[in-house]
């Protein structure tokens, strides 16, 4: 028996056969595709816990090569301890083996944003998307991807889209301001405070802020932004990701020890850090960045000898980092070897030009022994790489008031009042007592005042009364 069907029937019954024929010969076509190579994975240096991970999720894909899970499990497990780029191998392999599958996209995505692949990462990101159109992070990510690639018409399109589906995203506010920034600084402007209102300890955003105000001529507000973002360097927000907490929760050995180290640093627990940073290192000796850190950590311990040991450790490992340089340096200057620091700070900024710490404090060395020029410049260099600088603002200061370029060391000193702290009474009295140099007496005593009001607040006692001393002698009392 024969049926019929209208012509019209005919032809969706024709479409919907070729798109399902369509489907499964494009399907058929990605699991032909060759794989790319698993990575050569050494397993030297890694701590033993971490070493055994890998070492099973490895023979998992070495027993079963064409099995998805396999091979993106290896990649999460290779992901969580920062090997980016053994990772993007076994990402690729599992996307391939499962094209639709939203993680091995999503993974693969972040890791080559990770390494600056950021086109790579925009495809990868948009082949997730196909899989889960409203996930917000990849969304977000996917932004800020095509962002870092150049493509901004694309990238505004993306951060837009996400504000639509939730206008209380703070990063992608501050991406669009970073797209309009050029175009329309005004409406960059709107973006940032935008952002930082979600999030008010927006690091990234206050110095975006910071900077588009200074362009504006609103220097005072812009001082403001630009010094809360040099205490809030490492605060952004974050998006709740089930599948970055996931690997996450993948992480043991030495580097939970390091960040829990972090964390009791911050907190000003000092010996506590110390004791979960010798910890990570039990687990693996070669952890570059828990020997940098005790560095620091056994220098504000007054451990010197132990922190010399940690310094000579990890430039046996790996010499050519300026952490390292930069750690000693002040390390040294605690104890008041000046010349060594020097040479610690130098050979920092021999690795690391745009260091704007290790520029101040070598300033400060060579400003000692006398070479005001030199060290003028390197302050400049701080400040260029860092225009929020205040300490770099007052040390220039004080050389150009020693070479009598009193206006110049007066817009120096201008820079350094914001934000209120122990330090402000201190800069204040400096631009005050410039002023007078420079003849202005109305303008000296308004600014000897404020030191005097900042003083008090502060109770520096010996800094107050050479201002009231000073104020005495200005006002003919």
């Amino acid at each position: 028996m024969f049926l019929f069907f209208p012509f019209a029937f005919k032809r969706q019954v024709a479409s919907f056969v070729m798109a399902v024929f369509c489907l499964f010969i494009s399907a058929t076509a990605l699991l032909a595709q060759p794989l790319p190579d698993l990575p050569a994975i050494t397993l030297d240096g890694f701590e033993p816990e971490i070493k055994e991970q890998v070492q099973k999720a490895l023979q998992q894909v070495q027993a079963k090569p064409r099995d998805a899970e396999a091979n993106g499990w290896l990649g999460m497990t290779l992901h969580t301890y920062e090997q980016y780029e053994w990772a993007v191998p076994c990402y690729q392999r599992a996307h391939l083996l499962a094209p639709t599958e939203f993680r091995w996209a999503y993974y693969l995505g972040i890791v080559q944003a990770t390494l600056g692949q950021q086109n790579e990462a925009a495809s990868s990101l948009k082949a997730a998307l196909q899989q889960d159109s409203k996930h917000l992070p990849a969304q977000l990510r996917l932004a800020d991807a095509l962002l870092a690639a150049g493509k901004l018409s694309e990238s505004q399109q993306f951060y837009e889209i996400v504000l639509k589906r939730n206008s209380n995203v703070a990063q992608a506010y501050y991406g669009l301001g970073r797209i309009l920034a050029a175009s329309k600084p005004a409406e960059a402007t709107r973006q940032y405070r935008k952002a930082i209102e979600l999030f008010p300890d927006y690091g990234a955003a206050h110095y975006a802020l910071g900077l588009a105000l200074r362009d504006q001529g609103q220097t005072a507000e812009a001082q403001e932004h630009l010094a809360r973002s040099q205490q809030l360097k490492l605060s952004r927000p974050t998006l709740e990701d089930p599948l970055i907490i996931s690997l996450a929760e993948m992480n043991a050995g030495a580097s939970k020890h390091l960040k829990r180290g972090a964390m009791l640093e911050r907190e000003g627990k000092l010996a506590e850090s110390i004791a979960e940073h010798e910890q990570a290192l039990e687990l693996n000796p070669w952890y570059i960045q828990a020997h940098i850190n005790l560095i620091s950590l056994y220098g504000r311990t007054d451990q010197f000898e132990k922190a010399v040991e940690h310094y000579q450790a990890v430039v046996a490992i790996n010499p050519d980092l300026p952490e390292i340089y930069y750690n000693y340096g002040v390390l040294l200057v605690g104890k008041e070897r000046y010349q060594e620091a020097e040479q610690a700070f130098k050979r920092c900024l021999d690795l690391n030009p745009y260091y704007a710490e290790a520029h101040h404090n070598y300033a400060v060395m060579i400003e000692q022994a006398g070479r005001l020029d030199e060290a003028a410049k390197h302050y400049r260099k701080a400040i260029e790489n860092n225009p929020g600088y205040r300490s770099a603002h007052f040390f220039l200061g004080r050389i150009l008031v020693y070479q009598e370029k009193l206006p110049e060391a007066i817009q120096q000193f201008q820079q350094t009042l914001t934000p209120v702290d122990a330090e402000t009474a201190r800069y204040a009295y400096a631009l005050g007592a410039t002023y007078a140099r420079a003849g202005d007496r109305q303008k000296s005593i308004a600014y000897l005042r404020e030191a005097q009001k900042h003083a008090t607040a502060f109770g520096q006692k010996e800094l107050l009364a050479a201002i009231e001393r000073d104020l005495q002698t200005l006002e003919g009392k």
